[in-house]
C-alpha cells in the first residue's frame, strides 16, 4: 500500500465516522446496521497491517477524539509524539506493513 492510497483511506474512514456520529446526536442508531461493515474494515485492517498496526489506526479513527472533543495523544517509546495526523499514522503503521509482507 502507498501513503497516498493509505491517506485515502483513512479520509473516507474519517468521513464515514463523523457522518455516523452526526446521525447518533440526532437520534438515529445504526450500529445493528453498521455492525458486518466495521467487521469486514477490521478484518481487512488485519490483513494488510497486523494486529498492532490496525489497533493503532483503529485507536486514530475511533477513539484520539473523546465524545467531549478532547483530542488524545500518544508517544512512541522515546517519547516523540505519534498518530497526530494522517502522515504521523502512516509513519507509525507502516512498518507493520512491511513486517507483514515480508
Amino acid at each position: 500500500m502507498t501513503y497516498n492510497t493509505f491517506e485515502k483511506l483513512i479520509i473516507e474512514l474519517e468521513g464515514v465516522s463523523k457522518r455516523y456520529s452526526k446521525l447518533y446526536d440526532l437520534g438515529v442508531d445504526l450500529m445493528n446496521y453498521d455492525e458486518p461493515i466495521q467487521k469486514i474494515n477490521s478484518l481487512l485492517m488485519l490483513e494488510v497491517f497486523g494486529e498492532f498496526g490496525k489497533d493503532w489506526i483503529e485507536w486514530y479513527l475511533y477513539e484520539r477524539t473523546t465524545y467531549s472533543g478532547e483530542i488524545l495523544k500518544a508517544w512512541d517509546k522515546d517519547d516523540n509524539e505519534i498518530c497526530y495526523d494522517i502522515p504521523s499514522l502512516w509513519e507509525t503503521v507502516k512498518e507493520y506493513l512491511n513486517e507483514k509482507n515480508n
